[in-house]
């Protein structure tokens, strides 16, 4: 199993019900914004579900990585919020490119960004035995413990947050297209010199002999 490792990661919204949390998911698609967290009092037993569009731009951490032209590059996702049994489980599927700059020839380059993320919230330590080797998973008691505190006292997971976490993991520490030639600026004329000679001394030396 593999801890959710945030360390390494450098609006309100109609809310999408499940019709019946153990069948069937009634989603709707919204041109609204995801939204920053969700109400786990609210939505926890019940399931929640956005589905929607977003961008680089949304995302204040992508801000530094990709360039302006491309801030906009529409990325399609979808959020499942579901509950079985005592294991919380949050499904982000995404699907588009990240556009960054090339670390070698220094221009634009796409990262195709589409994949499925399963993350499981547990709720204790002591559910670490309900999980799988092969699981990411993160302790809601970490989570929220960052969280601004409510009025209600309410926990409020970050969506928003874990939605960028994703997408900064999908991109490179240092990103390079597969074939392409070092960006060297040419500052002035070069100019070549003649390699030195190493008899030149000696040529001078029998000259004066």
């Amino acid at each position: 199993m593999t801890k959710y490792n945030q360390d390494n990661i450098s609006t309100n919204l109609t809310d999408s019900k499940l019709s019946n949390p153990t069948t069937n998911i009634n989603t709707e698609k919204s041109a609204q914004q995801l939204p920053n967290h969700v109400n786990l009092e609210k939505w926890e037993d019940a399931g929640y579900v956005w589905s929607g569009t977003i961008t680089p731009r949304m995302l204040s951490r992508l801000l530094d990585t990709v360039p302006e032209k491309y801030q906009d590059n529409p990325i399609e996702l979808r959020c499942e919020l579901t509950k079985q049994g005592q294991l919380l489980t949050l499904l982000m599927q995404f699907t588009g490119d990240i556009w960054v700059t090339c670390q070698r020839c220094l221009t634009p380059m796409s990262i195709d960004v589409t994949h499925d993320a399963e993350l499981i919230l547990l709720q204790y330590e002591d559910q670490l035995g309900l999980v799988d080797e092969s699981d990411d998973y993160l302790l809601l008691e970490e989570l929220l413990a960052d969280q601004p505190e409510n009025k209600k006292g309410d926990r409020l997971l970050p969506l928003k947050k874990l939605v960028e976490d994703e997408l900064l993991l999908d991109i490179p520490l240092s990103a390079k297209h597969d074939d392409c030639e070092m960006a060297v600026e040419q500052v002035g004329e070069i100019i070549e010199q003649e390699p030195e000679n190493p008899f030149a001394a000696l040529e001078a030396l029998k000259g004066k002999l």
